[in-house]
């Protein structure tokens, strides 16, 4: 009478063992990678979501740093640096960093790319007519929304200069206002991100998840039902006494056993050839070892070509009719002739 497996079954724990090790490390990678990017980057969006605090509320105080702040510019007097980028060679403008005066807040630097450069560009015009007594009026000023950023190295000393020619006072620690950013990319960028990360993290979930499954239980099965002369008994005995011949790699008397993402298992009797080969997968390669069977399919074991060639022998033992069978070109690949399966 067969015996009733399932948790004293040697051969679900083991095939179970390889799902988890196959599926666990990438699953929690690319759950983790999404979770981060989501928390990063979602942290920025509540910010976006909330709207940009008056730049008066929290200026000169430690909620600054990295602050989604608004203001109206009313003054501008001077521009202090310029920063450019490089693209094909070509050398462009980037940013434009302005000295704005706040009759509240005093001088505050401001980070504007070249699209905003222009009006700002009008308004320093206008704020010096205005001050030389051209114009009546004060200027026509503008709002801006960005997020407060700290002032470093070139940006801090030319800063310092523009202060010093102004005759006007700057903190301890000065920040600038980077026009038009949320932390360091546009409020679209940031939404597209964390949509990524949230793809990311549901397709990280969706991997752990087939830990949740049987699968291993169902190889089991779909292996018995299409093979009714073997039973249960008899296949948990053969792997009982089968070599390990790799991680997660076993071949028995009758029957090899692979314990990855997808376990399988193949009857020793059906492979008809068996070989090891290097596959190009994107930028990066794999080795593995590719069995045939009798049906025309093609089941591959990642493994390193010393190991597969420990296997193909194990297969010609078992079976010499399959060491007759094997090539020249099968045979240089076991002495390391070959190194990709062309």
């Amino acid at each position: 009478m067969e015996q009733n497996h399932g948790r004293n079954s040697l051969l679900e724990k083991e095939l179970k063992k390889g799902v988890v090790k196959s599926t666990a490390p990438i699953g929690l990678i690319i759950t983790a990678l999404g979770l981060g990017i989501v928390m990063i980057v979602g942290s920025y969006l509540i910010k976006y979501i909330r709207g940009p605090l008056p730049l008066n509320e929290v200026y000169n105080t430690e909620q600054v740093k990295n602050e989604y702040v608004t203001l109206h510019v009313q003054y501008v007097l001077d521009s202090f640096m310029e920063t450019y980028k490089t693209r094909s060679g070509i050398r462009t403008k980037s940013d434009t960093y302005y000295l704005i005066l706040d009759e509240e807040l005093g001088a505050i630097p401001v980070r504007s790319s070249v699209s905003r450069s222009e009006e700002l560009e009008r308004i320093m015009d206008e704020t010096w007519d205005y001050l030389n007594g051209v114009r009546e009026a004060p200027p026509q000023g503008s709002t801006i929304t960005g997020t407060m950023k700290r002032m470093k190295d070139e940006g801090e000393k030319y800063y310092q200069r523009a202060l010093d020619y102004y005759e006007l006072e700057g903190g301890g620690e000065n920040y600038y206002l980077w026009d038009g950013l949320l932390d360091n990319q546009t409020p679209g960028s940031a939404m597209m991100t964390t949509a990524l990360g949230a793809v990311l993290m549901c397709l990280g979930l969706f991997i752990l998840s087939r830990l949740l499954k049987k699968g291993h239980i169902e190889s089991i099965q779909s292996f018995l039902d299409s093979h009714p002369e073997v039973t249960r008994d008899y296949l948990e005995a053969d792997f009982q006494s089968a070599e390990k011949l790799a991680g997660r790699f076993w071949v028995g008397r009758y029957f090899t056993y692979g314990a990855y993402d997808k376990p399988e298992i193949l009857s020793n009797e059906e492979i008809t050839r068996a070989w090891y080969q290097v596959r190009s997968v994107g930028r990066s390669s794999v080795q593995e070892l590719v069995c045939l069977t009798r049906d025309g399919r093609e089941h591959s074991f990642s493994m390193n070509q010393k190991t597969a060639n420990q296997v193909i022998s194990q297969y010609q033992a078992i079976n010499p009719e399959l060491a007759k069978k094997m090539g020249l070109r099968d045979k240089a690949v076991m002495n390391g002739g070959l190194e990709e399966n062309s």
